[in-house]
């Protein structure tokens, strides 16, 4: 089958959108969270705590850039729960740890006590570079003080990531702010499922597109048969391009139906 110049341009313009959307993300890996004290939380206080963290990460990181690593894939990545502990204790810095287990961001909290109080120390460092992207510190009485100094610090501290923009959550009780006429909005990356749509879209109206073409030239098959032959008379050569481009048409119009339909589907579904 014949495409013409803006055919290819259009194939061309689907491919890159469905690579773009397939894009390998990158690791985020928050270590269980430590208690350098006396041990007076509870180990699923401690647990509680780091799935906070990777809650306020997840939420937080766009998704077709990143996801966070869950403990057990961070213990698959170092063989056993024996491994890990070893590896743990054994590098000079979490940013080894983070480049054993391929994880291009690595973070941990850990508790301790001063003046009665409970502490908590967040660091985050970029594994390659093996620089620290930020931290930050608190204390409090008890966990759910603990808690409250995650919630408040943990988004700013991920902000420090490539790509990743943090916005404040409105207060409960917001005070109206006004917005200046020159502020310029933040851009936010759609979802993968938004350029996948888009590509099947594209791809759709492309082969639609081809199946137009395809029709246009069958009508000039037809009139070059009907002027070059005797009316009545059957040659299957040149009625045979006739229909060659008649069946073309109707393939290239169905494909270009089902792609269009899936990409409907992905935008409604997701």
């Amino acid at each position: 089958m014949n495409f013409n110049g803006k055919t290819i341009f259009f194939i061309l313009l689907f491919l890159a959108l469905v690579t773009h959307a397939q894009e390998e993300q990158k690791r985020l890996a928050i270590l269980n969270t430590e208690d350098n004290g006396e041990q007076e939380l509870e180990y699923t206080d401690l647990l509680y705590l780091t799935d906070r963290l990777r809650e306020i990460a997840v939420k937080m990181l766009p998704e077709d850039k990143y996801f966070v690593m869950t403990t057990q894939s961070i213990i698959d990545k170092m063989g056993s729960k024996e491994n890990a502990r070893k590896v743990c204790k054994e590098a000079t810095c979490m940013a080894e740890i983070g480049r054993k287990i391929s994880a291009e961001y690595i973070g941990q909290a850990r508790l301790g006590r001063f003046g009665g109080n409970l502490t908590i120390s967040m660091e985050l460092y970029h594994s390659a570079r093996g620089n620290l992207l930020g931290s930050f510190t608190g204390r409090a009485k008890d966990v759910f003080g603990l808690e409250a100094i995650i919630n408040e610090n943990a988004p700013q501290l991920f902000a420090k990531m490539s790509g990743v923009v943090y916005v404040p959550e409105p207060e409960s009780a917001p005070t109206p702010t006004p917005v200046p006429k020159d502020a310029v909005p933040k851009f936010k990356m759609p979802k993968t499922s938004f350029w996948i749509a888009l590509g099947l879209d594209v791809a759709g109206a492309t082969v639609i597109y081809a199946g137009y073409v395809k029709h246009n030239e069958m009508w000039k098959a037809h009139d070059k048969y009907k002027k070059t032959f005797p009316v009545g008379s059957y040659i299957d050569d040149a009625w045979e391009d006739v229909e060659s481009n008649h069946s073309s048409r109707n393939t290239l119009y169905a494909i270009g139906g089902i792609l269009l339909a899936s990409g409907v589907g992905v935008h409604i579904w997701f």
